[in-house]
């Protein structure tokens, strides 16, 4: 394994056959090992956790998309919900609700009002 590359050979063409190009190398097959090292990688931390949302929105309907983004949006990035049933009922910027041990402020350094945690 050189500089962390894939202990994988590098696939290699027949070379009895002419080839418009000098290279002996298959980078069709070097592209699907690339493919396939890829989607077995695991991701981990903050990187696992924006690839769980990816995946979750990427195989969303639209109705699961709107509540997304709605939610997430409109509570400062303190929420973020699938359920579009509730989201669309609930209005995050009156009922807003900062991380535990956190309150909401506006530019100006004023406290705002907040729904008090449970």
């Amino acid at each position: 394994e050189k500089n962390g590359s894939s202990s994988l050979p590098v696939p290699v063409l027949d070379t009895k056959k002419p080839r418009p190009y000098s290279s002996t190398r298959d980078w069709n097959e070097i592209e699907k090992n690339l493919k396939r090292d890829e989607e077995n990688e695991k991701p981990e931390g903050e990187e696992a956790l924006n690839k769980l949302f990816s995946q979750i929105y990427g195989n969303a309907s639209e109705e699961t998309k709107r509540a997304m983004v709605k939610s997430f949006q409109t509570s400062g990035g303190t929420v973020l919900s699938t359920n579009w049933d509730e989201v669309s009922k609930t209005d995050y910027e009156k009922e807003r609700q900062a991380p535990k041990g956190q309150e909401w402020k506006n530019w100006e350094g004023q406290r705002l009002s907040q729904k008090e945690s449970d």
